[in-house]
């Protein structure tokens, strides 16, 4: 099954990209895909996924070399540039000196995104990161189910899958569930991208039930993509049985195996806890925003990259409504090691107000984009993945940057989509792109450079 979701060779090779340059896009793609699985810490905060982080990146490099452009050399070192500025101001205003760690994570995170961005607009590396995203897929499926074994026969009540939580292994395996119905081929992908979904619930996690709605909505159009790819009666046999099984498995399991899926009942038997929990998240992000705000140099350069609880502590701000609620909580911000619990929020306050606005703007454009060129799944995953992760702190996570990669690769395409992993081969997307251009009656219709 898994054999026949992915190409085994290179499917296509975009716009100035060689064959070469394309397999080496691929295996950086590899890299950090399983790579961000393995976030076993080896020092402080240094991890495996690092490790891979920095192998991804080298390789892509030397791949493609002239990938990035002047002005995207320009915006990384500007923001660079406000994050030390920050860092001036968060030492003269608190005492708190600038978390090199979490400058060079980021680094490393604008690069890898920046160059990917690079390759797809300059050279068609759109096909080539597809491919890599079909090869890697796999790979991390059994990756994933070999740690959730491990987890299972510990008796861990926290599955964490390698990760330092929960929620991180839940919106990695939703983002992968997503991934499969777009970038794997066959009725394979159907199934692929279930095992994934069911595994973000058996994490206890309750972030998946955000993707819930909307990955419903996406296997949904995918199930009808694979029945109209159906040649034979007994095809569309199979098809039918799939979708089946697809509606009974989560019934037969909630039956069977209610025990594994905690997640529902943390959900549906909301109590004290949960509303103290989601109290405190209020809290943390309502005590950033008065950082924000409190100083000039905070509202321009932000509190420096993982900032947010060091700086928390030294302010003057009361915190004792939060340490009443959360006394665990309490004790790690006046450690320095609390997270806001919001991506959008840590960003927002953080960085440089220049690099909020933009990811905001990423945000909305990729939105767009992916919408004007008909990738639905990564537009309905990217939606969620959003609403996920102003809840949750996912930015100092690889698979932040693996999924906005896809998002990213996706929304750069031209107007006529590339095929999905090799189901198609060059021809075919050049016919397509002739008929295109035929119907609009211009030839500038490909794409938006």
């Amino acid at each position: 099954m898994l054999q026949g979701a992915v190409g085994l060779s290179h499917p296509e090779v975009g716009l100035g990209l060689s064959a070469r340059a394309a397999r080496g896009v691929t295996v950086s793609v590899v890299v950090v895909v399983v790579g961000a699985l393995i976030s076993y810490k080896l020092g402080g905060r240094f991890a495996v996924s690092n490790i891979a982080q920095i192998v991804g990146l080298a390789i892509l490099m030397v791949s493609v070399p002239r990938a990035l452009r002047a002005r995207d050399v320009v915006l990384v070192l500007l923001s660079l540039g406000g994050v030390l500025a920050g860092g001036l101001a968060v030492s003269n205003i608190y005492g708190y000196g600038l978390a090199l760690e979490y400058l060079a994570f980021y680094t490393l995170m604008a690069l890898w995104l920046f160059w990917c961005h690079g390759a797809c607009r300059r050279l068609g590396a759109q096909e080539a990161i597809a491919h890599g995203f079909a090869v890697a897929i796999p790979i991390a499926l059994l990756v994933i189910v070999a740690q959730l074994g491990l987890d299972l026969q510990g008796g861990a009540d926290r599955r964490r899958l390698g990760f330092d939580d929960k929620s991180h292994a839940s919106i990695y395996c939703c983002f992968l569930a997503f991934a499969s119905l777009r970038f794997l081929r066959g009725r394979a992908r159907l199934v692929v991208s279930l095992v994934f979904f069911v595994i973000a619930f058996l994490t206890i996690s309750r972030l998946p039930f955000i993707f819930a709605p909307l990955y419903f909505v996406a296997f949904l159009g995918e199930y009808r993509r694979v029945r109209a790819e159906a040649k034979t009666p007994l095809d569309v046999y199979v098809v039918h049985l799939l979708m089946a099984g697809v509606v009974l498995t989560p019934v037969l399991l909630a039956a069977r195996a209610a025990g594994l899926f905690a997640s529902f009942g943390r959900v549906f038997q909301a109590g004290e806890r949960t509303d103290a929990s989601t109290q405190a998240h209020l809290l943390l992000l309502e005590y950033a925003a008065r950082l924000k705000i409190a100083d000039p140099g905070s509202f321009l350069f932000g509190v420096t990259p993982g900032g947010f609880a060091s700086v928390l502590a030294r302010s003057d701000i009361d915190i004792s409504s939060f340490a009443a609620i959360d006394p665990p909580g309490y004790e790690k911000v006046l450690e320095g090691i609390a997270p806001m619990h919001s991506s959008l929020g840590s960003i927002l306050l953080e960085f440089p107000i220049w690099v909020a606005a933009g990811y905001l703007v990423l945000a909305a454009w990729a939105l767009w984009a992916l919408l004007r060129r008909g990738e639905t799944v990564l537009a309905l995953f990217l939606v969620s993945f959003f609403v996920a992760t102003v809840f949750y702190s996912s930015q100092t996570e690889l698979y932040f940057a693996v999924a906005w990669t896809a998002v990213i690769a996706m929304a750069t395409t031209p107007s006529v989509a590339p095929s999905r992993a090799g189901r198609e081969n060059a021809g075919s997307v050049g016919q397509r792109a002739h008929r295109s251009r035929t119907r609009r009656g211009s030839a500038t219709a490909m794409g938006d450079e």
